[in-house]
């Protein structure tokens, strides 16, 4: 090619203008490398004369365009590598011919305007147009330039798609680092080990420490208020608050007057990010002395405020500390008791606590619980049990309650009374309740397989799990994976110990209709504010507590306040469940009043998923 454009530019015509100079002779053996297509369009005689030939010698095939129109249908059927056109030019509807041009394809393609006067001249800037050029037209010129232009814009789109695929590369390797990032243990956002690697450097230290005099501390950092600032600044800004605080982090445990021993003895450190606003600090070879100074350093940093969104925020942490093996004699409890000690320090306001072992026999009972609790987790224990909820006039299986269950080898069957709270007071309850989301999308995708027709599957929530603030996107990727219509997913939110007027527990609800599965308030009429709530919540499935259907305690004014919960729930096009349905005669009492749907022991308890299917599907 640049042979080619060489030979044009050197061509030598004894530069006299095209309109008195014939255009050169090319020998039948003469190639050009240089290719395209111009369209001219013009009503000077000469140009049409001269300028195919002066653009043919050049390499370019030229197609003449006699009107407007005709020009602009050849710009529309096809992609020229130049366009040569008057700039007085105009189409029908009185529109300039070199803005229509430009509409059709954008600077992408050099644009030449012809000129014969001042005016023209305007009409071409204004155009946007790549050259001017002013009569008398000398075409051996012209063509040079058209030839530079169309190089030109030849290597813009080869920079252009060299940049694409750098910005592709770019991407690929971003992905590629956060695959080995997770890959390798490190948290995504700080490039700190997150919290598998950190439990599982933990076991590692506390298992090469022993039962030495000076073992193993662990600290958890709990950022207090970060709900409220992630409101304020938004998720993108938060995440840099939390990027933040990770580097200050470091660099306390950098500074060997941080990190140190009074006698002289070896001590690491290591930073990790468990999840959300919580941090842990990993410490060997510390004494109660060492970890204190360690806490006044985190507290000299949050000193500093922090740069976010053009805004000086200012951050506080509660800190909780345990020290193996004076206080716990594995690696799970180590970080248990320091999350306590933690949980202590932000519900008294100390902002700092060590553990302390407790005194009473129900606490103990509840350490021996969470203890349990984590094995049957790691263990994979827990299983899920399912209830029919039967449509109340045909007694057709419509949907399925997700139950969780725990079966203790030696305890025998743990009831969810006993273990939930506590798996929502030491931090368990995000695991096992995405757990429970996963496990009910997989079950209801096998049914499905299996030929089951599609049934809603109703999950609970806990208040712990709206706080968090990821509970929505957790569900969003159960659906996905498990290729889940979301109207099949019911979302159970218990009215005595989830829904209240928090902003963030309704921002929460919110965010998980917008995914696009069902609301459910379960236990209707026994909160304090049954009713206040309903108007800011996007409510479709209302389910009337047991208590006003079953027991020995049902009164007349029980049977004319569910009467009137049924009536409410119709105005609000919202799907009335009824809860412990034990006998026919209930189940008649409930059709009467109007509810759509019933579960309870008259249908069938909670079964697994196998028998599910096999008395349902």
């Amino acid at each position: 090619m640049r042979a080619a454009i060489r030979k044009v530019i050197t061509l030598d015509f004894g530069k006299m203008s095209a309109e008195r100079s014939p255009a050169p002779d090319m020998g039948p053996d003469e190639t050009i490398e240089f290719k395209g297509v111009a369209l001219l369009i013009t009503n000077d005689n000469l140009s049409r004369q001269w300028a195919p030939r002066w653009l043919q010698h050049a390499g370019l095939e030229v197609r003449v365009a006699n009107t407007p129109e005709e020009a602009l249908g050849i710009a529309s059927a096809t992609r020229p590598n130049l366009l040569v056109a008057d700039a007085a030019l105009t189409g029908a509807h009185g529109k300039l011919l070199l803005e229509s041009l430009r509409e059709i394809h954008g600077k992408d393609v050099p644009l030449i305007a012809l000129c014969t006067n001042n005016a023209e001249v305007t009409t071409a800037i204004d155009a946007d147009v790549t050259d001017i050029v002013r009569r008398p037209y000398d075409w051996q010129v012209i063509t040079r330039r058209a030839v530079r232009a169309v190089h030109a814009h030849e290597n813009l789109a080869k920079l252009r798609d060299t940049r694409d695929r750098l910005e592709n590369m770019h991407t690929t390797a971003k992905a590629a680092y956060r695959d080995r990032a997770r890959a390798a243990g490190l948290d995504k956002l700080t490039h700190l080990p997150n919290g598998e690697r950190f439990r599982s450097l933990l076991h590692r230290a506390v298992t090469i420490r022993g039962n030495s005099q000076r073992g193993i501390s662990v600290l958890v950092i709990g950022l207090d208020r970060y709900r409220m600032v992630n409101d304020a600044v938004g998720h993108e800004n938060a995440n840099r608050l939390i990027k933040q605080f990770s580097d200050r982090l470091r660099m306390c445990l950098r500074d060997r007057k941080v990190i140190d021993s009074a006698d002289g003895g070896m001590v690491t450190a290591v930073a990790a990010r468990l999840g959300g606003a919580r941090f842990a600090l990993l410490i060997s070879n510390a004494c109660v002395d060492e970890i204190m100074h360690v806490k006044q350093a985190i507290l000299a940093e949050l000193e500093q405020p922090f740069e976010v969104a053009g805004q000086s925020i200012y951050l506080t942490t509660s800190i909780g500390a345990a020290m193996f093996p004076r206080d716990c004699s594995s690696a799970d409890n180590l970080l248990h008791c320091a999350e306590t000690a933690m949980l202590d320090a932000q519900e008294s306001g100390s902002g700092f606590q060590f553990f302390t072992q407790p005194e009473d026999t129900a606490s103990s009972r509840l350490l021996n619980l969470d203890r349990m609790l984590r094995e049957a987790i790691r263990n994979d224990d827990l299983e899920l049990a399912y209830q029919p909820i039967m449509e109340a006039e045909s007694g057709r299986v419509v949907a399925a309650e997700a139950l969780l269950r725990w079966h203790h080898a030696e305890e025998g069957t743990i009831s969810p009374a006993d273990f939930v709270p506590v798996a929502e007071k030491t931090g368990l309850m995000k695991e096992i309740g995405d757990f429970v989301i996963a496990s009910a999308c997989a079950q209801l995708r096998s049914w499905i397989d299996a030929g089951m027709e599609p049934i809603r599957i109703a999950v609970n929530l806990s208040l712990c799990q709206l706080l968090r603030g990821d509970v929505a996107s957790v569900v969003e990727k159960a659906l996905q994976e498990n290729s889940i219509d979301s109207r099949l997913l019911e979302i159970e939110l218990s009215e005595r110990g989830v829904l209240n007027q928090r902003h963030e527990v309704i921002s929460e609800v919110h965010r998980l209709r917008a995914v696009g599965v069902r609301i459910s308030i379960d236990d209707f009429g026994t909160g304090h504010a049954s009713i206040a709530y309903l108007k800011d919540l996007p409510v479709d499935v209302i389910k009337i507590d047991r208590s006003y259907v079953s027991g020995a305690g049902r009164s007349a004014r029980d049977e004319a306040i569910a009467a009137g919960m049924v009536a409410l729930a119709q105005r609000l096009q919202a799907t009335v469940i009824a809860e412990g349905v034990e006998t026919r005669e209930q189940l008649e009492t409930l059709r009467d009043w109007g509810s759509q749907e019933c579960q309870g022991f008259y249908f069938s308890p909670a079964v697994p998923a196998d028998e599910f299917m096999e008395k349902f599907g």
